[in-house]
């Protein structure tokens, strides 16, 4: 295998893991974020540690929250597919060509979805009771990103 098709593998192997990544974040987002989990494990813990705390204070506070998961719009689910092939095209991309004016779409692609990534993670992590939901998303997700789009500007520089 060449030098540069060894690179083009490289660069879609870690945009696939940050694909994931964010697949990961999101399948965390629907549990703990719209579930409520954090707040419940919050109430939870506070009822356990409660002075004097009684067996049916802490099955009141044991009661896992409603899922409140109303059904996704046509129009939501349209944005998802399409939210989620722009993700994925940085990875497609350097496995179908390697031509000049496609690496340099590949770097941008990938460079705005890790700063949306990013942005997103941080985003978590200022919220309450998100902050592990924004750090898995910034760990699994965004630092594969950052590596890809260093390694994908690295090859569009090359000719």
């Amino acid at each position: 295998m060449e030098r540069i098709d060894f690179m083009r593998l490289r660069i879609s192997v870690m945009f696939v893991i940050s694909f994931l990544g964010g697949m990961v974040h999101m399948a965390l987002h629907s549990v703990f974020g719209e579930w409520k989990f954090f707040d419940w494990a919050e109430t939870l813990r506070s009822a356990l540690q409660a002075e004097g705390a009684t067996m049916a204070s802490v099955a009141d506070a044991a009661e896992l929250p409603e899922l409140g998961m109303e059904m996704m719009s046509q129009g939501m689910l349209y944005m998802f597919v399409f939210w989620f092939a722009v993700m994925i095209l940085p990875a497609i991309i350097p496995l179908l060509t390697g031509g000049r004016r496609w690496r340099w779409v590949t770097v941008i692609v990938g460079l705005v979805m890790t700063i949306m990534g990013i942005v997103d993670s941080v985003s978590h992590m200022t919220m309450p009771g998100q902050f592990p939901l924004g750090l898995s998303g910034l760990i699994i997700g965004s630092i594969p990103g950052i590596v890809a789009v260093f390694l994908t500007h690295n090859w569009a520089r090359t000719s």
